[in-house]
């Protein structure tokens, strides 16, 4: 398998920066995520890792090769797009081995590969057919099957759950996932989904602005975001941010609390830590403006001067849109960053 890396890479066109001194490393057979809103960079270094794009600086690595100045065609990858790229002239199994037949492999060794793909896509009696007949789920599996036939070590993806509907994205995230996994494949994927990012990687990264804000697990982006970016970025609903002044932020501090750390207690109670029980901080006052029933969990919408507020209860709540609420959370569940340099500020507990 491949090991991918770049070592401050550089992208620009004109005064504009696409991509701007990443540094990034994706082990051999794992799955890296790149994630981050329109316009982040994220397409653009999954290009420039395919060769479709020249690197302004910096270099490339794949499998301890220099792959910076080398053809597409050269650098042993296979690539799925958003669009699946299919031929709608071609039959499924033409569609599959294409690449195939370009490259001249004999006709023995693509129908072995076929048939190895079709059976692992579940592919085998959609073999004749041409892609208008088939679903979205159908086509994807084809630009799948076509990457498993190149037997590339390196796949790299870009958006190619974004035309599906819910349901069969959630089908096609954990279906990708397993074949990376049994195929032992490096892959590098590109999404501005963070539920497929999150449910599918082993590492993250989180990109703003051509550059990598932050990159770990998912578990570690989560739980201990970099940045504000971060952590308004990461998780639905978003964490709660309260500027200076608000829910005890000191000066200069900005204080995050995730939505299923929120309790809900009466409204005025005073808690702190050395009274409560439940060794809560002490509470904020809050309206709820809304209630979003989803069935396993309820939203509550709030409002605090002016701020909102987005609580997670598990089931069913008994608030009701209106009502005055007070809110609490354990001191442990508190993030706190710079509210003017943006970053983390890890503040220990005291003994």
């Amino acid at each position: 398998m491949s090991q991918i890396v770049l070592d401050h890479v550089s992208k620009r066109w004109s005064a504009a920066a696409g991509v701007d001194d990443i540094c990034l490393q994706a082990e051999s057979g794992s799955f890296v995520a790149l994630l981050g809103p329109s316009g982040c960079g994220k397409s653009t270094t999954l290009r420039l890792i395919a060769g479709l794009e020249q690197v302004g600086s910096g270099q490339i690595l794949i499998g301890n090769k220099d792959v910076t100045q080398l053809a597409p065609a050269r650098r042993g990858i296979a690539m799925v797009f958003q669009s699946y790229a299919l031929f709608p002239h071609l039959t499924v199994a033409e569609n599959i081995v294409f690449g195939l037949s370009v490259r001249g492999v004999p006709k023995a060794e693509r129908k072995k590969r076929l048939l190895d793909a079709a059976t692992l896509l579940g592919l085998e009696t959609l073999l004749d057919r041409k892609p208008a007949q088939l679903s979205g789920g159908q086509r994807q599996r084809i630009a799948l099957g076509r990457a498993i036939v190149a037997q590339a070590d390196v796949c790299l993806m870009d958006e190619p759950l974004s035309n599906l509907d819910a349901q069969l994205r959630q089908q096609m995230r954990s279906e990708i996932r397993a074949l990376q996994q049994r195929l032992g494949m490096t892959m590098v994927y590109v999404t501005h989904d963070q539920t497929e990012a999150m449910t599918m990687a082993d590492k993250v990264v989180l990109m703003r602005g051509g550059r990598i804000e932050q990159q770990g697990t998912p578990a570690e982006l989560y739980e201990r975001p970099a940045t504000l970016f971060a952590a308004a970025f990461i998780g639905a609903p978003a964490m709660n941010l309260f500027a200076s002044g608000q829910a005890g932020a000191q000066q200069g501090v900005t204080l995050g609390v995730r939505p299923e750390h929120l309790r809900v207690v009466a409204p005025g109670t005073g808690l702190s830590a050395a009274s409560s029980a439940a060794s809560l901080s002490a509470g904020l006052s809050a309206r709820v403006e809304a209630v979003e029933y989803l069935g396993a969990e309820s939203m509550l919408v709030c409002s605090h001067n002016g701020a909102r507020i987005v609580v997670r209860q598990a089931g069913r709540t008994t608030v009701s849109a209106g009502d005055n609420i007070g809110l609490a959370w354990q001191p442990g569940d508190e993030h706190r960053f710079d509210s003017a340099a943006g970053h983390r500020i890890d503040v220990p507990l005291a003994a």
